[in-house]
């Protein structure tokens, strides 16, 4: 478990200091796919980097285990080191050296025999996808072909936690894609716990199951994918979520509105899980005199769960209205009135 407690950081430069984080809280357990996103100058990276203690607080503590990482010195913190794997989107790797000897370097730093490295690089070479490349040089790969050596250098001591800073943003959509399903199947198989810093809100969404929303140094939303993702309550944290799971109302449609001449209210209306395969609104018809029409709608999978969102133009008396909104509420859809 990794464990962030009022962490503050400053840096001082020649034009002043910089607060770059400001009483940071977040808990990050085992084995969890932990995404923290913002924008550039957010802390995000200053955030990762006290993990493995490249940088340490100027107040608060951050731990692991049990251990306060910040005050590790010596022998204690190079073994918190082996144990902690990094890739980053430049890939990092020496492009005088062969993917094998990248591979290695963590290895031979350990001074690991001839024969045990040998094994090592080959199987991580197979794991990654790039058996056929250990002789190859980086400037004879492809830009997710040097993420996947990057990650198995990262591996290469058995870490259990892997940090993550911008890993995809170098590389193309479907080159993306596939290094986010190499990521699973690392916390799957191998059971590491990933820290994954990111301005992409998709690549939270594809595979992170906890999620941290940082901003100017404060940690302003954080909580599972699923909470965050279908009930959003920053307006920063909104400005993410709506640009993968939209659920703003047309101009068009807001303008036929403005000449729509009977009672009405529009209700934002969220369904998880098994009530988004319900027919709720042709039961809703059904019970009430209110008559519904679905103006907008998107439904996304979250951790293997279905977020559906409609955006609804209930047509009836306000009483009726707010009885028909009791009663989805009460078979577990969030109803929300959409301010005009």
């Amino acid at each position: 478990m990794i464990v962030f407690q009022d962490v503050s950081k400053t840096f001082r430069t020649k034009g002043g200091e910089v607060q770059a984080l400001r009483h940071v809280n977040l808990t990050i357990g085992d084995g969890d796919i932990q995404g923290i996103i913002g924008f550039s100058g957010a802390g995000k990276s200053t955030l990762l980097r006290m993990i493995n203690a490249l940088e340490v607080p100027t107040s608060g503590h951050v731990e692991i285990n049990g251990r306060c990482v910040d005050t590790l010195t010596g022998g204690e913190l190079r073994g918190l080191r082996k144990k902690i794997g990094m890739i980053f989107q430049q890939f990092n790797l020496l492009s005088s050296k062969t993917v094998y000897e990248n591979i290695a370097i963590p290895l031979r730093l350990q001074h690991a025999d001839p024969k045990t490295m040998d094994a090592r690089v080959a199987e991580l070479l197979s794991f990654v996808g790039l058996s056929d490349k250990a002789k190859a040089y980086p400037d004879q790969l492809s830009g997710g072909q040097k993420q996947r050596v990057g990650i198995a250098r990262a591996l290469a001591t058995n870490p259990s936690i892997l940090l993550c800073d911008e890993a995809t943003s170098a590389l193309d959509p479907e080159t993306t894609d596939a290094i986010l399903e190499l990521l699973q199947k690392i916390n799957r198989e191998l059971n590491l716990t990933i820290v994954l810093i990111t301005h992409e809100i998709n690549v939270v969404r594809r595979i992170c199951n906890r999620v941290a929303v940082m901003d100017r140094g404060r940690m302003v939303e954080q909580g599972s994918v699923l909470e965050v993702f279908s009930n959003p309550r920053q307006e920063m944290t909104k400005q993410f979520v709506q640009t993968v799971i939209p659920e703003k109302i047309p101009d068009s449609i807001v303008r036929s509105l403005e000449q729509e001449t009977r009672n009405y209210k529009l209700l934002k209306v969220r369904f998880l899980g098994e009530t988004a395969q319900e027919n709720l609104f042709c039961e809703c018809n059904r019970r009430f005199p209110v008559e519904t029409g679905i103006i907008f709608a998107s439904c996304s999978e979250l951790q293997g769960t279905a977020l559906g969102i409609f955006i609804v133009e209930a047509i009836g008396s306000g009483e009726d209205i707010d009885a028909m909104k009791q009663y989805m509420e009460a078979r577990g859809a969030q109803v929300q009135e959409v301010v005009r």
